[in-house]
C-alpha cells in the first residue's frame, strides 16, 4: 500500500512540494487543498503590475492545477480544511462551492497553509477603498484603482518592500502618494540608515510625502469611502488606502505544535514539526537562522520554494535534501536605488543582543580608468570579538546591479564564515567589470585596519 502524502495549502511552497514529491515517486497518492480558486501567483509582481511594467497579471502565475494533475496530483480548489486532529491523522474538510463538509486522512502532512496581512484594530476600517495586498485577486482590484481617475491621492500603511513599491507603482500611475509607518525609517528591519536615508531622499525628490514615526489612530470617510487617514502626526487626503503592514502565519489549525511567539511553526532541517508526520513550509515555518543562531520567521519565496523541495525529500527517503539554515537575503529595487541584504542589519543585530561592528565602503564598481563605473556601497555586520559575518546590506546606483554580489555573502553567514576566511574567497578580477580590491573586500580591510586602498 503506497504512503498518502496531504499538502494543505497549494501556493509557492505547496506547489513546489507536489512537483518534488511526484516526480521522484510518480507512484506516490498525493492531495492538495487550498480554499483559493488559484495557485502560484507571485504576489512580488503586483506593484509591477500596478505601474504598468507587467502588461498581463496573469503573466504572473507560473503553475496551474492541471500541470499538477498531470504529475499525478488530486488537487481540489476552494476548499477551506476546517481542523487536523494530527492523533487520528485526519482533516475535516469544507468544499466553499456546495457548502458540504467531508474528511479525509494522510499518512504524511505537508502543512503549507501560508501568511495572511496583519489588520490592526483602526477606526472605521470598514470604509470602502481601504485593500490590502497578497492575493491574485488583490492584484485585480489594486489594478482596477490605478486606472481609476476619480483615484488621485493613495496612502499607503507600512513602509516595508510591499509598501514602497505600491508607493513608486501608485506615483507612477500619477497619483498622490502617502507612504506612513510607525517606523522612524523605512525597510528599518533590512537596511541601516546609510542605505535608508538616500532612499527616503529619493523617494521625496520624486514626490512621495513621507510620514514616519507616525501611528494610524482613524479613518474618516464620505458616502461609504475612505477619504482621510488621521495619525499621531497630522491628516491625510486618501481616495484609496492600502495596508501594508506585515503577515501572520496561519497555523491556528496546529495548536499542539512547537511555535514561535508569532505563530510560526517550528521547524527542523528537514522541515519537520514536533507533531510527528508533519512538516510546516513557507510562510507556516520557522527555520533556523545562521545568524541569529536560533529559529526565526523569514517569509520569503524563495525559502518557500526550498522548503517544498526539502519536505517532498525527505518524504521521499532523499535524506541529504536539507535546509540547515537560512539568511533572510532580500532585495528591492525602487526610486533609483537597488539594494540587498542578507543576515541581520547593524540594528538588528543590536536588538538581538549580539556584540557587534560595521564597515561601510563606497566605491566605484571598476577602475577610474575605464572611463565608466558605477557607485556601490557595501556594509558589514560582523561579531566583534570573531570576526564571524553576520550581516550584510549592498546598494548599487547606476546601469549596471552589482546586488547579486549578496549571494556569496549569504553563504558565508550561513557557513559562519570571519571575515578574514570571507576575504580570502578565489574571486576574479577584470577592469571590465570590478577593481582589484572590490566594494566587499575594501570594506573587510577597512574593518580589520588595512584601510589604505584609494576610495
Amino acid at each position: 500500500m503506497k504512503n498518502k502524502v496531504v499538502v494543505v495549502g497549494v501556493n509557492h511552497a505547496g506547489t513546489s512540494a507536489i512537483r518534488t514529491l511526484l516526480t521522484q515517486n510518480p507512484e506516490l497518492e498525493v492531495v492538495a487543498y487550498d480554499r483559493n480558486d488559484n495557485i502560484s501567483f507571485l504576489g512580488c509582481g503586483i506593484a509591477l503590475t500596478v505601474g504598468g511594467v507587467v502588461k498581463n497579471v496573469n503573466d504572473l502565475f507560473y503553475a496551474d492545477c492541471h500541470s499538477l494533475e498531470a504529475l499525478g496530483a488530486k488537487v481540489s480548489m476552494n476548499c477551506d480544511v476546517l481542523s487536523i486532529d494530527t492523533d487520528q491523522k485526519m482533516l475535516r474538510i469544507k468544499d466553499l462551492n456546495s457548502g458540504k463538509e467531508f474528511t479525509d486522512t494522510y499518512d504524511k502532512l505537508i502543512y503549507a497553509a501560508g501568511s495572511w496581512p496583519v489588520n490592526f484594530p483602526i477606526k472605521n476600517k470598514d470604509l470602502g477603498n481601504i485593500e490590502i495586498c497578497k492575493l491574485f485577486q488583490h492584484a485585480e482590484t489594486l489594478i482596477e484603482k490605478a486606472n481609476d481617475d476619480t483615484i488621485k491621492s493613495v496612502a499607503v500603511i507600512g513602509a516595508g518592500y510591499i509598501g514602497i513599491e505600491l508607493a513608486e507603482a501608485y506615483h507612477q500611475k500619477g497619483k498622490k502618494v502617502t507612504l506612513i509607518d510607525m517606523q522612524e525609517r523605512v525597510v528599518p528591519a533590512y537596511f541601516d540608515a546609510e542605505f535608508t536615508d538616500r532612499l527616503q531622499q529619493d523617494m521625496v525628490s520624486e514626490g512621495i510625502e513621507l510620514v514616519l514615526g507616525a501611528k494610524v489612530t482613524e479613518y474618516q470617510g464620505k458616502d461609504g469611502n475612505v477619504k482621510k487617514v488621521i495619525t499621531t502626526k497630522g491628516d491625510f487626503d486618501a481616495d484609496l488606502v492600502i495596508q501594508c503592514v506585515g503577515f501572520k502565519p496561519n497555523t491556528e489549525l496546529l495548536p499542539k505544535a512547537e511555535k514561535l511567539p508569532n505563530g510560526a511553526l517550528i521547524v527542523n532541517s528537514a522541515m519537520q514539526t514536533s507533531i510527528p508526520d508533519v512538516y510546516a513550509l513557507g510562510d507556516t515555518a520557522a527555520i533556523y537562522h545562521a545568524a541569529l543562531k536560533r529559529h526565526a520567521y523569514v517569509a520569503l519565496a524563495t525559502n518557500a520554494v526550498k522548503t517544498g523541495i526539502v519536505a517532498a525529500s525527505q518524504i521521499n527517503g532523499v535524506e541529504a535534501v536539507k535546509l540547515e539554515s537560512i539568511a533572510g537575503t532580500n532585495a528591492i529595487c525602487v526610486f533609483g536605488n537597488s539594494l540587498a541584504s542578507t543576515g541581520l542589519s547593524e540594528e538588528a543585530a543590536r536588538q538581538a543582543g549580539l556584540k557587534v561592528k560595521t564597515s561601510f565602503f563606497t566605491d566605484n564598481s571598476r577602475p577610474e580608468f575605464m572611463q565608466t563605473a558605477d557607485k556601490v556601497s557595501c556594509k558589514l555586520v560582523f561579531e566583534e570579538d570573531t570576526l564571524r559575518l553576520v550581516g550584510a546590506q549592498i546598494g548599487s546606483y547606476g546601469e549596471q546591479s552589482h546586488t547579486e554580489c549578496i549571494y556569496y555573502l549569504a553563504l558565508a553567514i550561513q557557513k559562519e564564515l570571519s571575515l578574514l576566511e570571507l576575504a580570502m574567497t578565489d574571486v576574479y578580477f577584470l577592469p571590465h567589470f570590478n577593481k582589484p580590491f572590490n566594494f566587499i573586500l575594501s570594506a573587510i580591510m577597512q574593518a580589520v585596519g588595512l584601510d589604505y586602498i584609494k576610495k
